[in-house]
């Protein structure tokens, strides 16, 4: 009795140090975030901005969403798909105005459908940019207003946004989307100097704060499939890989985006060191490109942004060639398991309709195919019923030989 005393309370003192003590350490291997950092002008409190990276320029202030939306309607090219709606700037050439057309914020039949992404300069702004650096070449930036004939972005309907510089380079962004998620984005430069001119096209994804599904049982962030080792000559405090193929961007519990290479192009790829709550992945070619006089040359990189579709990215992983592209849900250690399982019940419920049927399905498919262990397991236990009472005589036999 003294036993079971003592163990309940080493229990109990136990449980109760592993209650206190486990937020302490959480707090110390996963930090909460940072909060904006404010200033005072006028008596009013204004939040900074995330500072500036080379590609990416962000305004003084926070600002209301619908605001700048409207304040940018003239210069934006519509984004209309059976799974997406939204806009494309032409300032930057962003794709910084994408909602999820067949997901709600809330199961209220009003309610308004998730938004991935935002503008710069706005309450968790997120964005799609692709662009050009040069030594010594004027090249489109985020303040760069592109020119175009096109007023939407559909299924068959690609757009094209134009620029060009006083030496003669001249700038295309192609872009396309597909049913579902996908973006494809050309990048081509036109030379009408006398000169060779060397470029390094870049693609990137901006990020501002940290996104509310963030938890410690499951990542969300910086996530992406690189097929070769870690690059030991990454900056200080900077994530890069040289690799070839692959793809990166920043996946939510039930989103994604992602920028995706030609896979036969050696690339460097990576996410640079995080600024406040600025967060960055970018891709740009291993090696920069030349572009002869007279002549023009192109780059090619795959953007998705949407839901974490398992069919779907499964079926861009086989058509597209992009390797692993699938993981980019968290499956865990039961992948082998429980991918199969998700699939069928998935097919069970597009099948019937009915989520609960389909659950009850899955479950008696489950006992079906466990039934022949099960039966070996029953009649081992029936095996088992039929020897005790032998074995009940023989302890009454010898009850008072313990040895026998």
């Amino acid at each position: 009795m003294k036993n079971d005393n003592r163990n309940f309370m080493m229990f109990a003192v136990l449980a109760v140090l592993l209650l206190f003590a486990w937020p302490l350490v959480m707090n110390k291997i996963m930090p909460p975030a940072n909060p904006p950092v404010t200033k005072i002008e006028g008596g009013k409190t204004q939040v900074q901005p995330n500072p500036s990276t080379p590609t990416s320029a962000n305004p003084a202030a926070i600002r209301n969403l619908n605001q700048v939306l409207k304040e940018t309607a003239g210069q934006r090219i519509a984004i209309d798909t059976p799974t997406l709606k939204g806009s494309i700037n032409l300032k930057g050439g962003r794709i910084d105005d994408l909602l999820l057309a067949r997901y709600k914020e809330t199961i209220d039949k009003n309610s308004p459908p998730i938004r991935l992404f935002s503008p710069a300069g706005t309450t968790d702004a997120y964005f799609g940019e692709f662009g050009w650096t040069g030594d010594g070449v004027t090249t489109p930036g985020p303040d760069t207003v592109f020119s175009t004939k096109d007023t939407v972005l559909a299924p068959g309907r690609p757009v094209t946004l134009d620029w060009a510089n006083p030496a003669g380079l001249h700038f295309r962004i192609r872009i396309a989307i597909d049913d579902n998620y996908m973006f494809t984005v050309d990048q081509l430069v036109g030379n009408a100097t006398s000169q060779p001119v060397t470029l390094r096209p870049y693609a990137l994804i901006s990020r501002a704060g940290v996104s509310k599904d963030a938890q410690s049982n499951n990542h969300i962030g910086p996530i992406g499939f690189f097929c070769r080792i870690w690059n030991g000559n990454a900056q200080p405090g900077a994530n890069y890989f040289d690799n070839t193929g692959g793809w990166l961007g920043f996946g939510d519990k039930y989103w994604l985006a992602a920028l995706i290479p030609a896979q036969a192009t050696a690339v460097h790829s990576g996410f640079p060191a995080k600024t406040n709550d600025h967060y960055q992945a970018d891709v740009t070619p291993a090696k920069p490109i030349t572009v002869a006089a007279g002549r023009g040359k192109g780059t090619r990189t795959l953007f998705f942004a949407g839901a974490k579709e398992v069919n779907l990215l499964d079926r861009y992983e086989d058509q597209l060639k992009i390797e692993h592209f699938g993981r980019a849900i968290d499956w865990g250690w039961f992948e082998i398991i429980e991918k199969p399982i998700f699939k069928y019940l998935d097919w069970l419920f597009r099948s019937i309709g009915n989520f609960g049927v389909a659950i009850m399905l899955l479950t008696v498919t489950i006992r079906l195919l466990i039934f022949p262990i099960a039966q070996r397991q029953f009649a081992s236990m029936a095996q088992m019923r039929a020897i005790q009472p032998k074995m009940k005589a023989l302890q009454e036999k010898h009850k008072d030989d313990k040895q026998r």
